[in-house]
């Protein structure tokens, strides 16, 4: 992708349209979702299997789409995937799924989008088996500074919505590993740049920087 304009902001995660000429967007798909005939220029797509998805019946079937969906070229990301305890299939359907999308990843060299909730323990059971190449992103972390500091030690890095920007978290991960991302909450990515520089005390172009920067070192591209 040739991004349109000066870019200031990426938005990592998001349900929306997508940002404008000076927005990289990854806008989330799920497992038979098609990527639009038309969509905004600097927007990017991820593909996954949503472990809220899961029936356990309709597996094979989600399988299926999301290979056809992950070809599509401006299909950089496998995800949203991963583990959620209060909702969706449980137990071994949900981690067999996780593992065929992280092999999906693997084989075509793109990251993931993590999905998690209470299933820390499977995701890095998960991490232990494949031995990913390419970084796995947990979205919208809203755990505690302790339980990202650990991820973190075993190289995941983080995806940050407004409610996840504590000082706590702040502390605890390296700012090289962190994205932005605006999820479903109807915020503009620039105000969620506007939280992390007061929470973290940067100024608006140190911020940007380090977000582009960090987003081009997970993609390889040059921004």
């Amino acid at each position: 992708m040739k991004p349109r304009g000066e870019i200031r902001y990426i938005d990592f995660h998001t349900h929306s349209q997508g940002g404008g000429s000076d927005a990289i967007a990854v806008r989330n798909l799920m497992a038979g979702d098609e990527v639009p005939g038309d969509f905004p220029a600097n927007t990017l797509f991820s593909a996954g299997i949503h472990p809220w998805q899961l029936t356990g019946d309709n597996t094979e079937e989600l399988q299926t789409e999301l290979l056809l969906t992950a070809a599509h070229p401006h299909v950089v990301m496998i995800g949203e995937a991963g583990f959620d305890r209060l909702r969706g299939a449980q137990g071994e359907v949900q981690y067999r799924v996780f593992l065929f999308q992280a092999h999906i990843a693997a084989e075509m060299g793109k990251p993931m989008v993590i999905h998690c909730v209470k299933g820390w323990d499977e995701l890095r059971r998960a991490l232990r088996e494949v031995k990913p190449g390419r970084p796995w992103v947990i979205h919208g972390f809203r755990g505690s500074g302790r339980l990202a500091a650990s991820l973190a030690g075993e190289g995941f890095w983080f995806s940050l919505g407004a409610k996840g920007l504590t000082t706590e978290v702040l502390q605890s991960v390296h700012h090289e590993k962190l994205l932005l991302e605006t999820d479903e909450s109807g915020q503009s990515i620039a105000e969620v740049y506007r939280l992390f520089e007061a929470a973290t005390g940067y100024d608006g172009q140190k911020a940007e920087s380090l977000i582009r920067n960090n987003f081009r070192l997970l993609m390889n591209y040059s921004l």
